[in-house]
């Protein structure tokens, strides 16, 4: 049995794939006969894999070199085009929308043809073939077209953020999901949240949607809480629009002036545009009990060390949007309490047991009444300590979810 697996840079490190992917390759190697990464585009440098995993590039060489005007004509000539505008005529009102429409059936017919070739230099057609997209997309869509020639072949597919969550584009629409869903064996959302999203747009197709969490390896060791009577805060993101980083501070400045008595340390660690002025606006105004540090991108050895050799308090995001945040993953997995937003897959991780959940869109002096609800009540602090490590362990465990995830796709296979 083999496993084709497309990713998007995956094992080149252009992407964020390899937070995950790293550790699941490990198990689907076990579970296949052959198992075949083939990305989407080469960026980066090219990681290290497991003995026995092969490379495929010659998706990405096909896709790069396609012939754009041709390819174009094929497009317009294409029955699925027709139904696609037929089935949302509003398309021809929203030029954005009908662009990401034609890239997306163009993605996906030189797909097609890809995978149609690659299977006729096989060499024992008979074998079953399991392909894998991580990313419910255009390679999702133009392998369900192939499958319609290829008994052997078993499509599934993983989804995340931006493939799922039709509302995160202008105007929300993706293309072709109702057809892509039809050709899939099985979906795995990686939250309960993208589940029931799914599953309320499209209920016809519930009986392949599963939800099939991530999630991260041991951290090795447990933080530990502050002695010193400051109150450390941590978070990691991207300083991006979406992350909100510049509502934390704000939140983290309500909660100094409130305790004047109390020391506050909040540390951001990922790079942006903005960080340069985040540093100048926090320097400028936070009051003197109350420092902030925006030290940029940190590799993930670096995060966990710090995680290590640092007390923290409470890790904190405030984002406007989320899948399941691999952050929220590390930190727990570390045994630190959480802050976060109810957005996503957050409320599947964060609860009361090891944290608190804030409403959607928290002012700043909500944020900081949940700073010092921790602030106030080392017990209740405490004890999310421990719930979080066992959040982790019950849901998260690398381990535990990659190797279910494998024998999933194993009975696929033989089935």
């Amino acid at each position: 049995m083999n496993l084709i697996l497309f990713t998007s840079t995956y094992p080149y490190d252009g992407g964020a794939e390899q937070t995950f992917l790293e550790l699941e390759i490990q198990h689907l190697r076990n579970a296949f006969s052959r198992v075949i990464l083939v990305p989407k585009k080469i960026d980066g440098n090219r990681l290290a894999i497991p003995d026995g995993v092969e490379v495929d590039t010659s998706y990405a060489d096909y896709l790069k070199n396609a012939g754009w005007f041709s390819l174009m004509r094929r497009v317009f000539g294409s029955i699925w085009f027709y139904r696609e505008l037929f089935s949302r005529p509003s398309l021809l009102f929203y030029p954005q929308a009908l662009i990401r429409m034609t890239r997306f059936l163009a993605v996906a017919q030189l797909t097609f043809d890809w995978v149609l070739g690659w299977l006729s230099k096989m060499q024992n057609p008979a074998e079953k073939n399991v392909f894998y997209t991580y990313w419910f997309d255009s390679s999702s869509f133009g392998i369900g077209l192939a499958k319609r020639h290829c008994p052997n072949l078993h499509l599934v597919s993983r989804t995340h953020g931006y493939d799922l969550y039709e509302e995160d584009h202008k105007p929300p629409y993706w293309p072709f999901r109702k057809d892509a869903l039809s050709m899939l064996e099985a979906l795995y959302p990686d939250s309960d949240a993208g589940r029931n999203y799914l599953m309320e747009k499209y209920p016809d197709h519930a009986a392949i949607i599963q939800t099939d969490r991530l999630g991260v390896p041991s951290s090795g060791f447990l933080n530990q809480p502050s002695v010193d009577g400051v109150f450390r805060i941590v978070s990691c993101s991207m300083i991006v629009p979406v992350k909100r980083v510049e509502l934390l501070l704000d939140g983290l400045l309500h909660a100094a002036r409130q305790r004047p008595d109390q020391r506050f340390e909040w540390v951001h660690m990922g790079n942006g545009d903005s960080r340069e002025e985040l540093q100048k606006y926090a320097d400028e105004n936070l009051p003197p009990n109350a420092k902030a540090r925006f030290p940029g991108y940190s590799t993930k050895a670096e995060l966990m060390e710090y995680y290590m050799n640092t007390p923290l308090d409470v890790f904190v995001n405030v984002s406007i949007s989320e899948g399941t945040p691999v952050s929220i993953m590390e930190a727990i997995s570390c045994s630190i309490p959480v802050i976060a937003t109810n957005v996503g897959g957050n409320p599947e991780i964060v609860s009361e047991r090891n944290g608190i959940l804030l409403n959607a869109n928290p002012s700043p002096e909500e944020i900081a009444y949940a700073i010092l609800k921790i602030v106030d009540n080392s017990a209740i602090a405490q004890k999310m300590r421990l719930e979080s490590r066992k959040v982790w362990e019950e849901s998260y465990n690398a381990e535990t979810n990659f190797q279910k995830f494998a024998e999933r796709l194993e009975e696929i296979a033989k089935g």
